[in-house]
């Protein structure tokens, strides 16, 4: 993979293992990180189901050696192995290593950057919508970004406990965007390094499709280029709508993301 694909990831990979670290105080998550080569793997226990945070990141030839002991590395805690393979990484000979051991290509994201000075920032803000960043009290900002999530069911309170630890973050900075005068949505900018990330969004279901979403990425563009970030990252599902906004408001595709699972995987 290219260097600067791979600097781009770096940012990523940084945020979870802070992430990973602090979850790993709260015993109830059975949050657990390791490195094999330049592969990256995360577990959370109490969300086996949930790929986000259970994947070996960036898995490529020359750690195909470490197949297995990655597999081993979920199987301990009962989760799925699933293996991510950037476009970079990818070839033939390592999709046959992933096919021969059980797994298949599932789905498609992508990672986009865009420079801090991108020229879609000076398009007119919806004078409907405020953007706010948000000090010590997170409360709005958390239920915000809760239901804009629609977090339900029985996993509910776990994931809400992981995405409190994912977004009290010491280098996440957070912001609401209030849609004539109401939250309507919340988003976060990881900051740390040569490129911010922009770590998080939800809007509340009621108050989709009015401009929100892109008010906070110009906001965010905004600030990065005032702390002389040189570019913000943002990842994705491959060619969905938000996608499609993020390009339209300067992003750029850097490369797209297999993710792999194994055949008969609950």
């Amino acid at each position: 993979m290219g260097q600067r694909a791979e600097s781009i990831e770096a940012v990523i990979t940084d945020k979870l293992d802070g992430d990973f670290a602090r979850a790993g105080r709260n015993c109830g998550l059975g949050a657990a990180r390791g490195r094999f080569g330049r592969t990256t793997v995360t577990r959370l226990a109490a969300l086996p189901g949930h790929p986000a945070y259970n994947k070996a990141r960036g898995f490529n030839l020359d750690d195909a050696g470490h197949l297995a002991a990655i597999c081993d590395f979920f199987a301990q805690a009962g989760v799925p192995p699933r293996i991510e393979v950037w476009a970079g990484d990818a070839s033939a000979r390592l999709g046959r290593n992933l096919a021969g051991a059980g797994f298949y290509a599932a789905e498609v994201g992508a990672t986009l950057v865009a420079p801090v000075d991108a020229s879609s920032w000076a398009n007119a803000p919806d004078p409907h919508v405020q953007v706010r960043e948000v000090e010590s009290d997170d409360t709005v900002y958390l239920d915000t970004l809760f239901e804009g999530y629609e977090l339900g069911g029985p996993a509910a309170q776990i994931q809400r406990a992981m995405m409190t630890i994912e977004h009290r973050s010491p280098h996440l900075r957070r912001y609401l965007a209030y849609l004539d005068g109401r939250p309507a949505a919340a988003a976060g900018l990881y900051t740390t390094g040569q490129h911010c990330y922009f770590a998080g969004a939800a809007t509340l279901p009621g108050m989709r499709g009015h401009g929100c979403q892109s008010a906070l990425i110009r906001r965010r563009l905004q600030d990065a280029a005032a702390m002389s970030g040189q570019s913000v990252v943002v990842t994705t599902a491959f060619s969905s709508p938000s996608q499609a906004n993020l390009q339209r408001l300067g992003f750029a595709l850097v490369h797209t993301r297999a993710l792999w699972r194994r055949l008969g995987e609950p």
